[in-house]
Protein backbone atom coordinates (compact mmCIF):
# COMPACT_ATOMS: atom_id res chain seq x y z
CA UNK A 1 0.00 0.00 0.00
CA UNK A 2 1.15 3.49 -0.72
CA UNK A 3 0.14 6.91 0.58
CA UNK A 4 0.77 10.18 -1.22
CA UNK A 5 0.47 13.41 0.74
CA UNK A 6 0.88 17.01 -0.38
CA UNK A 7 1.91 19.76 2.01
CA UNK A 8 0.20 22.90 0.72
CA UNK A 9 0.51 26.45 2.01
CA UNK A 10 -2.90 27.97 1.29
CA UNK A 11 -3.32 31.63 0.21
CA UNK A 12 -4.48 32.51 3.75
CA UNK A 13 -1.12 31.29 5.14
CA UNK A 14 -2.37 28.03 6.66
CA UNK A 15 -0.44 24.82 5.96
CA UNK A 16 -2.56 21.83 5.02
CA UNK A 17 -1.65 18.16 4.47
CA UNK A 18 -3.77 16.69 1.65
CA UNK A 19 -3.97 12.92 1.04
CA UNK A 20 -4.04 12.35 -2.74
CA UNK A 21 -3.29 8.60 -2.66
CA UNK A 22 -6.43 7.69 -4.63
CA UNK A 23 -5.75 10.18 -7.44
CA UNK A 24 -2.24 9.31 -8.64
CA UNK A 25 -0.91 5.96 -9.84
CA UNK A 26 2.74 6.69 -10.47
CA UNK A 27 4.71 9.59 -9.07
CA UNK A 28 7.54 11.38 -10.83
CA UNK A 29 9.32 14.72 -10.57
CA UNK A 30 7.46 15.85 -13.70
CA UNK A 31 4.08 15.05 -12.13
CA UNK A 32 5.02 16.95 -8.97
CA UNK A 33 5.95 19.97 -11.12
CA UNK A 34 2.57 19.79 -12.91
CA UNK A 35 0.69 19.56 -9.60
CA UNK A 36 2.60 22.56 -8.24
CA UNK A 37 1.86 24.62 -11.34
CA UNK A 38 -1.84 23.67 -11.48
CA UNK A 39 -2.36 24.34 -7.76
CA UNK A 40 -0.72 27.75 -7.97
CA UNK A 41 -2.57 28.74 -11.19
CA UNK A 42 -5.89 27.72 -9.62
CA UNK A 43 -5.18 30.06 -6.70
CA UNK A 44 -5.26 27.20 -4.18
CA UNK A 45 -1.79 27.82 -2.71
CA UNK A 46 1.77 26.56 -3.04
CA UNK A 47 2.74 22.89 -2.84
CA UNK A 48 5.74 22.80 -0.49
CA UNK A 49 6.43 19.09 -0.81
CA UNK A 50 4.98 15.73 -1.75
CA UNK A 51 5.64 12.73 0.49
CA UNK A 52 5.22 9.18 -0.85
CA UNK A 53 5.21 6.39 1.74
CA UNK A 54 5.25 2.78 0.53
CA UNK A 55 4.80 -0.30 2.72
CA UNK A 56 7.20 -3.10 1.78
CA UNK A 57 7.81 -6.69 2.89
CA UNK A 58 10.18 -9.54 2.12
CA UNK A 59 7.66 -12.22 1.03
CA UNK A 60 9.19 -12.56 -2.47
CA UNK A 61 12.64 -13.11 -0.97
CA UNK A 62 11.31 -15.75 1.42
CA UNK A 63 9.47 -17.51 -1.43
CA UNK A 64 12.65 -17.59 -3.51
CA UNK A 65 14.67 -18.99 -0.61
CA UNK A 66 11.98 -21.66 0.02
CA UNK A 67 11.95 -22.61 -3.65
CA UNK A 68 15.74 -22.89 -3.83
CA UNK A 69 15.86 -25.02 -0.66
CA UNK A 70 12.90 -27.37 -1.29
CA UNK A 71 12.63 -27.46 -5.06
CA UNK A 72 16.33 -27.11 -5.92
CA UNK A 73 15.61 -23.96 -7.89
CA UNK A 74 12.94 -25.61 -10.06
CA UNK A 75 9.33 -24.47 -10.12
CA UNK A 76 7.83 -27.07 -7.78
CA UNK A 77 5.27 -26.51 -5.04
CA UNK A 78 5.60 -23.21 -3.18
CA UNK A 79 3.06 -22.23 -0.51
CA UNK A 80 1.08 -19.04 -1.02
CA UNK A 81 2.24 -15.70 0.40
CA UNK A 82 0.18 -16.10 3.60
CA UNK A 83 2.41 -18.99 4.65
CA UNK A 84 5.44 -16.71 4.69
CA UNK A 85 3.82 -13.87 6.66
CA UNK A 86 3.75 -16.17 9.73
CA UNK A 87 7.48 -16.92 9.44
CA UNK A 88 9.81 -15.45 12.07
CA UNK A 89 11.93 -14.19 9.14
CA UNK A 90 9.02 -12.12 7.75
CA UNK A 91 9.75 -8.39 7.86
CA UNK A 92 7.80 -5.25 6.96
CA UNK A 93 9.02 -1.68 6.63
CA UNK A 94 8.08 1.66 5.13
CA UNK A 95 10.03 3.56 2.51
CA UNK A 96 9.47 7.30 2.30
CA UNK A 97 10.43 9.60 -0.54
CA UNK A 98 9.98 13.37 -0.49
CA UNK A 99 9.70 15.61 -3.54
CA UNK A 100 10.52 19.23 -2.67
Amino acid sequence: MRTVELEVVRPNGETEIVDVSEKFGTISSELVAKIRKATKEAGRGDVVKMTVTTKKNNVKKLMKEYNNLHNEGASGYTPDGGYFTTSPDYKTWEETKEYK
